[in-house]
């Protein structure tokens, strides 16, 4: 899932600050999940922004908002709002607020869609409902089979691909004594697993060109 988390309350205001009459979308996929663009978390920026004098035109939430078709089948029912609104603010990832946007545009409207919320990253469920954890940094040119399964570049703070840096300590990261040495990690579970000739192969810099954006599936 994509994480996500609410922008600072004072820059979404800021963004809404010439807009009186507001459309808010939240996203019943990853942000619900995260808790930052549900029902509920609709109903409270609902609650914020009236308070702050503006007027809610209309709110909810579409089963999946990086969905084109599922942003559709919500704003169809719901056009004259989407017209007499003065902005969209949406409750979903940067994806999200693009697609609001795209469905704005093929209904021959030109609205201002703003973003509540700031993607932190691809979470995994560690816990559900409590811990995700960022696991995969979607480089497009992946290592696990050499590493055990375990992600250096997502999981070593500097992204390092031939061993730990040399302020890794008692089996802690450097930038976080909190954190274990993604390195050691990776050492223990390849001896595990009767593979650390593993470590002692040079990896040469990744093709980081695999991971130019935007990117694309076309099937």
């Amino acid at each position: 899932m994509i994480g996500t988390v609410w922008k600072p309350e004072e820059e979404i205001l800021g963004a809404l600050q010439n807009a009186k009459n507001i459309f808010v979308v939240g996203c019943g996929g990853c942000a619900k999940v995260a808790r930052s663009g549900g029902q509920l978390e609709v109903d409270k920026m609902v609650k914020l922004l009236e308070s702050n004098g503006k007027n809610i035109i209309a709110a909810g939430v579409p089963e999946r908002t990086c969905y084109i078709q599922f942003v559709r089948t919500f704003f169809d029912p719901k056009m004259s709002e989407l017209k007499e609104c003065d902005a969209v603010l949406v409750l979903g990832c940067g994806g999200a607020v693009q697609v609001v946007r795209q469905a704005t545009e093929e209904y021959g409207l030109v609205k201002h869609v703003y973003s509540g919320l700031n993607s932190v990253g691809h979470m995994d469920t560690i816990v559900p409902g409590e811990y995700f954890l960022e696991q995969c940094s979607e480089c497009g040119d992946c290592v696990l089979n050499l590493t055990g399964a375990i992600c250096p570049v997502t999981k070593c703070s500097k992204g390092l691909l031939n061993g730990p840096c040399g302020g890794s300590k008692d089996g802690k990261c450097e930038v976080d004594p909190e954190r274990d040495c993604a390195w050691v990690l990776i050492y223990e579970r390849l001896k595990a697993l009767g593979q650390l000739e593993n470590v002692s192969t040079y990896w040469e810099p990744k093709d980081y060109s695999k991971a130019a954006r935007p990117r694309k599936l076309v099937f």
